[in-house]
């Protein structure tokens, strides 16, 4: 996978970061980026197999250890055991991605409470659930740590058919600006990436069938891709952001629907 020359100069080598959602799409892309730094890597993904093989090649490709483990990140039980299991591998947390995610398209009244709960619990109560279990590690930590939450530019009301999905992650963006206040005292960092719309596998056929159109609200006229995040990931984690916290940085291209 590329690692742009952009972030060149970030060593995060001797740390460790823990990737949700980390075995596929935006999150593969991150664990690979962080390993290509020098972080050793839990991908906390709900499909072993899948982050299993993911760990694997980031071991052989960058020379760091890295672990799988199979987490339901909207279970709080599943997210502290994982936590710990990081914790004893590693015997440190620097970094928390939250980048586990899940939705779906379609008009509200057509929804069901049964699919907010799955959404909502993905996005919204992960975030709250790793965070949560995080922390401590972090605070107790001389260097503290720095945790990038996930929102969406759905987040802002502007996307018909993703009213459950964008209310998790507006959910996310104050969840991000309250915490960055109560821990910045104690050296740990919370930030919130919002990106545009990505190519990965879960959106390859959407964006095949309708490109031409949805590049007509991006300035910079291209679909986002996985790197495009990673680096600012790594960016927010590491010393160069080092007086950034409780913000929302958009990475979307210049995204201007109304």
């Amino acid at each position: 996978m590329r690692v742009s020359n952009a972030i060149g100069e970030i060593d995060f080598s001797g740390q460790t970061a823990i990737v949700t959602g980390g075995a596929s799409g935006i999150g593969r892309q991150i664990s690979d980026t962080f390993a290509a730094l020098g972080s050793n890597v839990a991908i906390a993904d709900i499909e072993e197999g899948p982050a299993e093989e993911a760990a694997a090649e980031l071991e052989d490709d960058h020379d760091v250890e890295a672990i799988a483990v199979e987490t339901d990140v909207s279970s709080y039980d599943a997210v502290t055991e994982m936590v710990e299991t990081v914790d004893d591998a590693f015997g440190r947390i620097d970094s928390l991605v939250n980048n586990a995610g899940i939705g779906e398209s379609k008009p509200f009244v057509d929804t069901e409470p049964e699919g907010w709960e799955k959404i909502v619990g993905v996005c919204l109560y992960g975030t709250m659930n790793c965070t949560h279990a995080v922390l401590p590690h972090m605070t107790e930590q001389d260097e503290g740590g720095a945790i990038v939450n996930f929102a969406s530019d759905s987040f802002k009301g502007n996307d018909p058919g993703l009213s459950v999905y964008g209310a998790a992650k507006a959910g996310n963006v104050s969840f991000t600006r309250t915490v960055a206040h109560e821990v910045g005292g104690d050296g740990v960092r919370v930030n919130c990436l919002s990106p545009g719309t990505t190519k990965t596998p879960a959106t390859a056929e959407w964006i095949e069938e309708y490109e031409e159109k949805i590049l007509e609200s991006y300035a910079l006229d291209r679909i986002g891709e996985p790197e495009d995040h990673a680096d600012a990931v790594a960016f927010l984690c590491s010393d160069a952001a080092d007086w950034v916290t409780g913000e929302v940085l958009s990475v979307n291209g210049g995204y201007i629907r109304g």
